[in-house]
Parts: C-alpha cells; structure tokens; sequence
C-alpha cells in the first residue's frame, strides 16, 4: 500500500467531513488506532476527529464500548454482530455523528495462541461497523497481504466507505 495515496485519502476524507459539519470516531481492535493515527496525520483533523477507543481486549469491547457477553460468545468478537455493537459504542461514548469500528485477524500470532491451524487460518478477514444517528451497517472484507498490508488495507476500507457515505448524504 502506497503511504502518499494514504495520507491523500485523509486528507480528502478530513476536507470532506469538515464542509459537511460531521465529526468522526472509531472503535479499532486490529488496527490498533492505526485508523485514528492515519486521520490525525492530516492538519486539522482536529475539527472533525473527536476520538477513539482501542479495543484489543474483550474485556474493553465489552466494558468501555458496552459489546453484549452474548456476542462474543454466539458470534466471537470477530464478527458483523460484535464491529456493528462497537461503532454504536464508541458513537455514543465520543457522542459523533458518525463512527467506524474495525475488529479481524491480521495475522502474524505469538506461537501459543488459540487461533485456527495455519491452513485454515482466518487471516485476512476484518469486520467492520459504521454507526450514524440512521442505525448501523456491518461489513465484512477479505484482505491479502502481511499484517501490515492487512491493517492498512483496512484503514483505506475505512476512508473509502466514510468518504463514500459523505459524498451520498452530505452533497
């Protein structure tokens, strides 16, 4: 992934988020505020950006972002049900106008850890929420590469999908 074409997209996304009077939060597990990170890049993201929860645990998805037990448990927190419940979450907690959440595998696991085998891994898959006062949509994308490509694959879906929303509501 081109970081310039990156750091164009915020820049795009922050001029188009301002002209609509919109402000933006995100709920980040795999990417690790990366998402947040790649905005603030961007001279006054401030005026649009107003924060983010890292939610790499369970127990802050479920605690601070107020995800259901039940999620986790009938559909793991790797799923539409548990990334729509996040950006809800952290929309309500920043009180935005619209907020993005992203939880997936990115790969690239201590050995030890409770993943599937490396054949069956689901590295590469990433649910996404997006809550506006509207209701919430879910989202979910297969992505190749490294952990890295992963995440930052990620962040551009992100951009991608605000900017889209902002250009079909807002203009």
């Amino acid at each position: 992934m081109d970081f310039n074409k990156l750091y164009y997209k915020a820049f795009d996304l922050v001029d188009e988020l301002k002209a609509c009077d919109v402000k933006v939060a995100f709920a980040e597990s795999l990417t690790g505020g990366m998402i947040s990170s790649k905005l603030v890049d961007v001279p006054g993201a401030s005026d649009v950006f107003v924060g983010s929860v890292v939610s790499y645990t369970n127990d802050i998805k479920m605690n601070v972002l107020g995800v259901k037990p039940e999620t986790i448990e009938e559909h793991t927190e790797v799923s539409p049900e548990c990334a729509g419940e996040m950006a809800e979450g952290v929309r309500k907690l920043m009180g935005a106008d619209i907020a993005f959440s992203a939880t997936g595998y990115a790969g690239g696991y201590s050995s030890g850890a409770d993943l599937p085998d490396e054949e069956d891994s689901e590295t590469g898959t990433v649910c996404f929420g997006f809550a506006t006062e509207d209701g919430t949509d879910t989202y979910t994308q297969f992505f190749v590469g490294d952990r890295e490509d992963i995440r930052l694959q990620s962040v551009k879906f992100v951009f991608d999908m605000i900017l889209d929303y902002l250009k079909e509501n807002y203009e």
